[in-house]
């Protein structure tokens, strides 16, 4: 015989299943209006709001500058822009090889510029330019890197070269190098001369210079803080003092003594 269940006793039980049911669904409604108004408190309030925009990396521009170009402001909304758009943006400026942009904190904003190396400066008409890695020509705003000054290297072509160079040489040699003229002829087009901020002079071609260029502490301290002169390595590495370039000796460059890696 079946067994009769009596309804009246599961009545208690159905009405506690169904009053957690309905607690449930009431502590969802009122957990999803308070995150609402939290989220909407939130962004009323000054933790929304951008509270300080961080520079770093600026050497070709001030920090003023790439501030204003992010387009972020103090104050503005902390959420409204994109990281990557701003990247983007601020990557298309004159010297920026790439842009980082992150959120610190609760609400401030670094931005890490990484602009392209100095390698040397261009002089026209008294003003001097920045010669960038990249072979762009920027303005110096009174930025002054210890880098060589060129002159009369005004083909672009030639002035990449010349930059290929100077980003393969020993940094602590080219921070020796105040002045790079070019003096290439039609017979010898790719000649230089390099002045030095320790008083020599060195000749050589722009195919050879880095390379050469990294024997020049050594062919100094061969020299024994001698008579000042003219390093010549655009053929093996000769040395000629000053006074037989210029003086009554009047002896060319090239009669000088052999100096050099194979002589060490």
């Amino acid at each position: 015989m079946d067994k009769v269940i009596d309804i009246e006793e599961r009545i208690p039980s159905m009405r506690e299943k169904r009053r957690k049911k309905t607690n449930k669904k009431f502590l969802f409604i009122i957990a999803v209006f308070c995150i609402a108004l939290l989220v909407l408190l939130y962004f009323q309030s000054p933790l929304s709001k951008v509270g300080e925009v961080k520079i770093k990396g600026a050497a070709l521009q001030n920090d003023h500058y790439y501030y204003e170009k992010s387009g972020i402001s103090e104050g503005s909304s902390f959420w409204g822009f994109k990281a990557k758009d701003v990247e983007e943006e601020l990557s298309q400026l004159e010297g920026v090889s790439s842009v980082a942009v992150t959120r610190k904190w609760m609400r401030d904003i670094e931005i890490s510029i990484i602009e392209w190396k100095t390698v040397a400066y261009m002089e026209s008409a008294g003003e001097y330019s920045l010669l960038l890695e990249n072979g762009a020509l920027v303005p110096s705003h009174g930025n002054y890197p210890n880098v060589p000054i060129l002159n009369h290297v005004d083909n672009p072509e030639l002035r990449k070269r010349l930059t290929n160079q100077l980003m393969k040489m020993d940094k602590n040699v080219l921070q020796l190098i105040s002045e790079i003229i070019y003096t290439g002829t039609e017979e010898n087009p790719d000649t230089i001369v390099a002045y030095m901020d320790d008083g020599y002079e060195v000749h050589a071609v722009l195919q050879t210079f880095a390379e050469k260029m990294d024997y020049y502490p050594d062919i100094i301290s061969q020299l024994g803080g001698l008579e000042k002169g003219i390093v010549n390595m655009e053929v093996g590495i000769f040395f000629t003092p000053f006074s037989k370039v210029y003086g009554n000796g009047g002896v060319e460059e090239g009669e000088g003594d052999e100096v050099g890696e194979e002589n060490e």
